[in-house]
């Protein structure tokens, strides 16, 4: 499969997932109750898994303010699920909500929507996705796009930054050897790895 065309599939995935976005309001619905930030794969550009993750910096995040995007939101024709998770006692320390939306009948995105308090000392997708932004090069980002479709092609899937820091601090090129490379790690575990600059 050649570059310019894993590139073509990419934007075109990304350019579905910033209309959901637009669609569905998102930006707007979650700026009354604090700052909003499109991270991950949608925010670094690597989009292959159906996938959107954000944030939201909240001065005072309260459990009333997300059940009043999600009862909108709810209330859409293509919403098929809506999930919460009080995680402000556990490691994560915000509240987590998922939406699965039906963008068409064979095509469902999962939203991911943290709400963190902006004091928080839990380190921060927005920082990450920043530094991987000017960190990743043209061929870093191709080998960790070809990673991703190499995954979904064998129904697993690459999770984000430990795949991010592998292909950049590890030099690993397919999924066979990202597998290798992660081991017996935690996926689940929040990290404050930060890309090299330079």
């Amino acid at each position: 499969m050649s570059v310019d065309e894993r590139a073509a599939r990419a934007e075109g995935r990304l350019r579905a997932a910033y209309g959901i976005v637009r669609e569905l309001e998102l930006l707007e619905r979650w700026g009354k109750y604090g700052e909003v930030v499109i991270v991950g794969s949608v925010g670094i550009g690597v989009v292959v898994p159906p996938d959107i993750d954000m944030e939201i910096h909240s001065d005072e995040p309260r459990v009333a303010d997300g059940f009043a995007v999600m009862a909108a939101l709810a209330d859409l024709p293509k919403a098929r699920r809506i999930t919460y998770l009080d995680a402000r006692d556990r490691h994560e320390q915000g509240q987590y909500w998922k939406l699965e939306y039906e963008l068409t009948a064979d095509e469902t995105w999962t939203i991911d929507m943290w709400v963190f308090e902006r004091a928080s000392t839990v380190a921060s997708g927005a920082a990450l996705t920043a530094a991987l932004r000017e960190a990743l090069t043209p061929e870093t980002r191709d080998r960790i796009l070809a990673i991703k479709e190499e995954a979904e092609g064998l129904g697993e899937r690459a999770r984000g930054y430990w795949l991010y820091q592998a292909v950049l601090d590890a030099g690993v090129n397919n999924y066979a050897e990202f597998r290798a490379w992660l081991g017996d790690r935690n996926i689940y575990e929040r990290t404050s790895w930060m890309p090299r600059r330079g």
